[in-house]
Parts: structure tokens; sequence; C-alpha cells
């Protein structure tokens, strides 16, 4: 009875070690990714030029894009998308309901 129960406690030494090595990897990248976004980055400015006569209705950004949703000098919908690293405008599309 007294081997089985060394065995069963070396067993749980080599499990709660392995469990400790495994949480400090775990806090170890929570502390690295936690720290890698905390640098001084700069404000993208950029003057966009929307189409004469657009409306805008709604708006979207994401980290590279805006968009902007509304009515063109036609009163037609249309989406357009512009790069906020450059200001150019990327996409243009004409939206047209289906009957």
């Amino acid at each position: 009875m007294e081997k089985v129960r060394r065995k069963l406690a070396r067993l749980m030494v080599v499990s709660i070690g392995i469990m400790l090595v495994g949480l400090m990897a775990v806090l170890g990248a929570v502390v690295y990714k936690s720290g890698a976004g905390s640098g001084v980055t700069e404000t993208a400015r950029a003057s966009l030029e929307l189409p004469a006569g657009f409306s805008v209705d709604d708006t979207a950004v994401s980290e590279t894009r805006i968009l902007f949703r509304g009515a063109g000098e036609d009163g037609g919908q249309r989406v357009l998308v512009y790069d906020l690293a450059t200001g150019h405008l990327v996409a243009d599309h004409a939206i047209e309901l289906a009957n």
C-alpha cells in the first residue's frame, strides 16, 4: 500500500508542476500582450473629398477603411469606401433594389 501511495504522491507532484508551468505561460502571454499595444501611435489625418451632391446617411469605420452610405445627386443610393491611410477612394458602389 505504501508503494502505491508513493507513486500517487509522485504523480500528484508532477501534475501540479505541469499545471504551474502552464499557468505561468498563460500569465506571461497576458502580460506580453497587454504591454505590446502601449506604445505611442500617431493620429492619422486625411482630408476626404466626397462627390458633389452626395449626402451621407450612415458611416462605418474599420482599422484601415471608412465607409459612407448615402444618396448621390440623382437620388440613387451609393456606398463609398475610402482608405484611411491614403485618403483615396477605393470603392464606389451604386445600390439598386431588385424587384
